[in-house]
C-alpha cells in the first residue's frame, strides 16, 4: 500500500499523461487499471473535453482546487480540462509542455499514452526503457520508410522551411499513440509542436483526426509531425517494434486498440462480417473490471461473452 506521499514523490521523477473525451472515459478506464496491474505508483494527468467519467464515485477524492483522485493506493489521477478546439490527438506535445511547465514541473519524465492503449509489460520495463532517452514505437501501417522515401524527402523541404536543418537518417515510421520524453529535452515536443502549427498554417485541418490521404506530408498530423521532429532530435531514439504495441506477435509490451474500439458497436456482427477481435480487443475486456469498474457486472458479462464468441466465430470465417 502507497500513501499520497509516496505517490506524489514518485510522481517527481516520473509521470503520466493521456487526453480524453466522450466514451473514451471507457478506454482511461482500462488504461489506468493497467497501470495498476503493471505496478505504476505515480501521477496520471488527464486532459479532458465533456463530461468527467461516469466511474469517478468509485475513487477516493483528494478533494482541491482540481479533480484528483486516488486509484488503489496507488495512482493519483488527475483529470484537467481542457478548452482547446482542435482534435486532441494535436493537442499532445502543447499538452505535454504545459505539464512540464506547471502541474508536473521538476519531473524528470514524462509519458504520453493514447487512453486507447493497456500496458501487458510490467512498468519495470517502461521504468528500464527511459533510461535511454526518446522513447517510441514502430507503426504497422509505413513501417518501413526509408530515408531516402519521397515522403521524408517532402519532411526534408518542410523542416528547411521552418529553419530546421541536419536531419539523422532514419528508417522506421512510429505511432504516436505514445511516446516518453525526458524533461531536460523537452525541445523535442517544442519542435513536435512548432510541426502540427505549421501543418495548420499550410492547410491541414487540425480539427480533424486523419485530413487528406497519405500523399500529404501530413495526412496523419500528429503522427508524421512526430516522426519529423524524431528525424530532427538529437536526442537519443529508443524504439520497439510494431510488436512493442502488439500490431504484430512477438514482445507485445502494450496493446493499442487501433481502428474499431472496444467499446463500440457489436464484436458479434463484426465478426459475422469478416473481422473477429484483434488481441487487443480481446485484452481490453481483461482490464475493465479492477479497480475501476468501467461497465457493471452484468453487462461485462455480455461484452465478454460476446468477445468470446466473436472470436469463436473469427476461427472458422474471417477475411484477414
Amino acid at each position: 500500500m502507497h500513501d499520497f506521499e509516496d505517490v506524489n514523490q514518485h510522481a517527481r521523477k516520473t509521470a503520466i499523461c493521456t487526453l480524453f473525451e466522450g466514451d473514451y472515459h471507457l478506454g482511461l478506464a482500462a488504461f489506468t487499471n493497467s497501470l495498476v496491474h503493471a505496478g505504476f505508483t505515480g501521477t496520471v494527468w488527464a486532459g479532458y473535453r465533456g463530461k468527467l467519467p461516469p466511474w469517478l464515485d468509485q475513487l477516493k477524492s483528494l478533494g482541491g482546487a482540481s479533480d484528483e483522485y486516488m486509484v488503489a493506493d496507488q495512482v493519483r489521477l488527475v483529470l484537467l480540462p481542457l478548452t482547446t478546439s482542435i482534435h486532441l490527438t494535436n493537442y499532445k506535445p502543447q499538452f505535454m509542455l504545459d505539464l512540464l511547465a506547471h502541474h508536473a514541473l521538476g519531473c524528470e519524465y514524462l509519458w504520453y499514452f493514447d487512453p486507447d492503449i493497456c500496458l501487458r509489460s510490467s512498468w519495470s520495463f517502461f521504468a528500464d526503457w527511459q533510461r535511454h532517452g526518446i522513447a517510441l514505437c514502430q507503426e504497422i501501417v509505413n513501417n518501413i520508410l526509408p530515408a531516402n522515401s519521397p515522403l521524408r524527402l517532402q519532411w526534408v523541404d518542410i523542416a528547411t522551411s521552418i529553419g530546421v536543418d541536419g536531419p539523422r537518417a532514419l528508417n522506421h515510421y512510429y505511432n504516436g499513440g505514445m511516446v516518453g520524453v525526458p524533461s531536460s529535452h523537452a525541445g523535442f515536443l517544442d519542435l513536435w509542436k512548432r510541426l502540427i502549427e505549421h501543418a495548420g498554417a499550410i492547410g491541414c485541418d487540425l480539427k480533424a483526426f486523419q485530413p487528406g490521404n497519405r500523399e500529404s506530408p501530413f495526412y496523419a498530423s500528429d503522427q508524421d509531425a512526430l516522426n519529423i521532429a524524431a528525424m530532427y532530435s538529437e536526442v537519443p531514439l529508443s524504439t520497439l517494434g510494431p510488436e512493442g504495441m502488439g500490431f504484430i506477435p512477438g514482445g507485445v509490451r502494450m496493446y493499442h486498440c487501433v481502428g474499431q474500439k472496444p467499446w463500440r458497436g457489436s464484436a458479434l456482427l463484426r465478426a459475422l462480417a469478416g473481422t473477429p477481435p484483434s488481441n487487443a480487443m480481446k485484452f481490453f475486456f481483461t482490464q475493465v473490471s479492477s479497480p475501476i469498474c468501467a461497465y457493471s457486472a452484468l453487462n461485462l458479462h455480455a461484452k465478454r461473452l460476446e468477445c468470446s464468441i466473436a472470436a469463436f466465430i473469427g476461427r472458422f470465417y474471417s477475411r484477414r
